[in-house]
């Protein structure tokens, strides 16, 4: 049994998806399948099934689960004992809302203030963040996301971004049948159902339709043009709202919350240069280290 196959092991397990813990641990589709099957004959049993919906694991297979996270904690707490100062890069990941609200004013800064720290920086789902972090290779993932909840994880909560519904000045005047707005965003319709309800609204009865958009420099542009309303984090638009390029709907003065985590593989292994920037990070959005109501605006 080696390190790499429990790490192999435990991000398939979290994935359910092999495509995605190749992508996460940087190894090819048959290196992972090596590593689970060389797991299966050394305790001489099945550890998954595959299916068509990805894997699933097996009885035994979440038995050894247990274990295996175990001994990667021992393994994370002799490893940042035996390391505690050394730290030759720092690996950072952010989710889409994170990169464009707050992360220039952070990395700009880390960056004037430790030039010979060798940075690699990410912009990356949360689910390809969370895989990273569990296969070590990010150090601290910066993630703002609908519906996200910091599970199995250390993760540390930084501020609020306010959503906040907008639309171009002339789109509801420019629509050829007037009627319900249609609403783009970058989440399915589940995943928007559930964010309006936190917020009392419902999308059948506000909305006509849904168009569902890769990423949010996408959705601003088409509202800009007229094809529906979003919403958008307030820091991202805010310029936008100041000029009278976007305008708040008056319909939908609510505004969702999105909480942003700090979150780092365990909180035994936070290198020097990782808490220097979980440290700018806090002395920028959230001085007094509170445990909530720092919106950022």
């Amino acid at each position: 049994m080696q390190v790499k196959q429990l790490i192999s092991f435990i991000t398939a397990a979290q994935t359910k998806n092999m495509a995605q813990t190749a992508q996460a641990l940087n190894y090819s589709h048959s290196t992972i399948f090596g590593h689970m099957e060389a797991l299966e004959r050394e305790f001489h049993t099945k550890l998954y099934l595959r299916t068509p919906h990805g894997i699933e694991l097996t009885e035994q297979g979440e038995l050894f689960l247990a274990y295996a996270k175990q001994f990667m904690r021992l393994y994370d707490e002799a490893l940042a004992a035996m390391s505690a100062v050394h730290q030759s890069r720092l690996r950072v990941g952010a989710s889409e809302a994170s990169d464009l609200c707050l992360m220039h004013n952070i990395l700009q800064e880390f960056v004037a203030l430790y030039p010979a720290v060798e940075l690699e920086y990410s912009k990356l789902t949360v689910d390809v963040a969370l895989s990273r972090l569990s296969a070590n290779t990010c150090d601290i993932a910066f993630l703002s996301e609908c519906g996200y909840r910091p599970e199995n994880v250390s993760a540390s909560y930084l501020c609020t971004l306010p959503l906040v519904f907008v639309s171009s000045p002339t789109y509801f005047s420019a629509q050829q049948q007037p009627g319900l707005p249609r609403l783009v965003s970058s989440n399915t319709l589940p995943v928007v159902r559930e964010t309006l309800q936190t917020v009392g609204v419902d999308f059948d009865r506000a909305f006509s339709s849904l168009m569902m958009v890769g990423d949010l420099n996408t959705i601003r542009q088409l509202l800009l043009y007229n094809r529906g309303i979003a919403f958008l984090p307030y820091p991202y638009i805010k310029r936008d709202l100041e000029d009278g390029t976007l305008v708040r709907v008056p319909e939908l003065m609510e505004e969702i919350y999105l909480h942003t985590y700090l979150v780092t593989p365990s909180p035994s292994r936070i290198g020097p240069h990782t808490k220097s920037l979980m440290d700018l990070a806090f002395q920028r959005y959230n001085p007094s280290r509170l445990t909530e109501g720092n919106m950022i605006r």
